[in-house]
């Protein structure tokens, strides 16, 4: 690959810095504390205590330490997975109010029974507090966002000029903008509703013989893969925040440009299309993709 003319993007962008011995201020903060009591019992007991009854009492006790500080899944350490997992079963776990069933289903899986007077779940309320009609969402103190639908390319399949350019062109994106950006990519299934419908009709007029077969066989092996949620497509969402609508709108025009300029559509959500998605995060299988753009 020729280098002379790419864009070179930090990889480490956000990741906190090392402070001491390869470790982060978070993870000295969790070790030192055990380090200095094991050291004090060493010191205390040594004398007393045989060296080999000190060795088993405290190396499982540096090891569980030093996993919390270290190990880590999925992006996140050890210990903030064991925070997360004790604290979510005492705070709300759905959102709006649960049928009784499903209240009697969750105290028997965490363990804990439903007080007197108090609900078992609680709406959850977001930062959103409006959207306007072209797609700009008001999130009150955290400011303005937009949403922009991006198509994809194969940056694998391209050559090594061609992924220098892209990379030069999304660093430039980068380094043009004041806003803060997110890229979500979701996969969801794909709405044929409206296709086996014209199918169905163009298949009824068709006279009896072959091809009516062929054609009535042809659309309940579609129905199968709809029903299946085994026919997928892939939606990349770039969101843009600002702290004021202008600046956001701003950002998602230059979003739009940046994906002309590598050859994809890209087109801003409105609000039916933005509250679409966002209905699909919630509700993965209740809101299906239309087909609308891409047949």
């Amino acid at each position: 690959m020729n280098t002379s003319n790419a864009a070179w993007v930090p990889a480490d962008l956000d990741l906190p810095d090392k402070v001491l011995f390869g470790l982060t201020a978070r993870q000295v903060a969790l070790l030192a504390p055990v380090a200095l009591v094991l050291l004090a019992l060493w010191r205390g007991l040594v004398e007393t205590a045989p060296i080999p009854v000190l060795a088993a009492v405290t190396a499982p006790v540096a090891a569980v330490a030093f996993a919390l500080a270290t190990v880590r899944k999925d992006g996140a350490s050890l210990d903030r997975l064991i925070w997360c997992a004790t604290a979510t079963p005492r705070r709300p776990i759905a959102a709006g109010q649960a049928p009784e069933e499903v209240r009697r289903t969750l105290a028997r899986l965490t363990g804990r029974a439903k007080r007197s007077g108090s609900a078992g779940t609680a709406a959850v309320h977001g930062p959103v507090r409006a959207i306007r009609d072209n797609g700009l969402v008001d999130l009150g103190s955290a400011g303005w966002a937009a949403g922009v639908d991006v198509g994809f390319v194969n940056f694998g399949l391209r050559s090594g000029t061609e992924r220098a350019a892209l990379t030069g062109a999304f660093a430039r994106l980068l380094h043009s903008l004041d806003a803060h950006l997110q890229v979500c990519v979701s996969t969801r299934p794909v709405d044929l509703s409206r296709y086996l419908a014209g199918l169905e009709a163009r298949r009824t007029a068709l006279p009896a013989g072959p091809l009516a077969k062929a054609a009535a066989a042809h659309q309940a092996w579609l129905a199968g893969l709809v029903g299946a949620k085994s026919l997928l497509r892939r939606e990349i969402t770039v969101i843009a925040r600002c702290p004021d609508a202008d600046g956001a709108a701003w950002a998602a025009g230059q979003v739009e440009a940046f994906a002309a300029q590598i050859g994809v559509v890209a087109h801003r959500l409105d609000r039916a299309e933005l509250t679409a998605r966002v209905r699909y995060g919630i509700d993965p299988h209740g809101t299906p993709a239309t087909t609308g753009r891409t047949t």
